[in-house]
């Protein structure tokens, strides 16, 4: 009966509070982006590509120009005693250049994530895919959100 309580209780305060998510009205601002070009690692810039392909809004005055920079490494954190690799850690580094109107502002973001040896290579592949997938919605946000403070 308490737990019942204590979770009526929070939902109240959630609800009442006026919280909302940061990100949920990202795609409704009114921006458009244009990639000029991309340097580095090119599967991660697709992916930045594919993601901001949802900024594209042909009816807007604000037309950011952007270049993109991006780095991916897949370092070996620890080792077992037969010397293979059991831990990774994932580090992707993308630099953004936005131009506004001849402005130019540099955007550096920088996303680390450690993850364990899976127990095949497919499934230890399929899970990078899903972290650096995440890893990039992350820093497109970011830089999102940024674009929409520095106006």
């Amino acid at each position: 009966m308490l737990k019942i309580l204590r979770y009526i209780i929070l939902l109240i305060f959630i609800t009442s509070c006026g919280y909302s998510p940061i990100y949920s009205n990202l795609a409704n601002k009114n921006i458009n982006i244009q990639i000029e070009g991309t340097n580095g690692d090119k599967d991660i810039n697709q992916l930045i590509r594919q993601k901001l392909s949802r900024f594209q809004n042909a009816n807007t005055e604000k037309v950011y120009k952007v270049k993109i920079e991006s780095s991916f490494e897949k370092l070996i954190l620890t080792k077992n005693t037969a010397g293979n690799a059991t831990n990774f850690r994932l580090n992707l580094d993308v630099k953004i250049i936005a131009t506004l109107n001849g402005i130019s502002k540099e955007f550096k973001f920088n996303e680390k994530f450690d993850m364990k040896k899976g127990d095949t290579i497919f499934e230890e592949e399929k899970y990078e895919n899903i972290i650096i997938n995440d890893m990039t919605s992350i820093i497109i946000q970011r830089f999102i959100s940024q674009l929409l403070i520095k106006k």
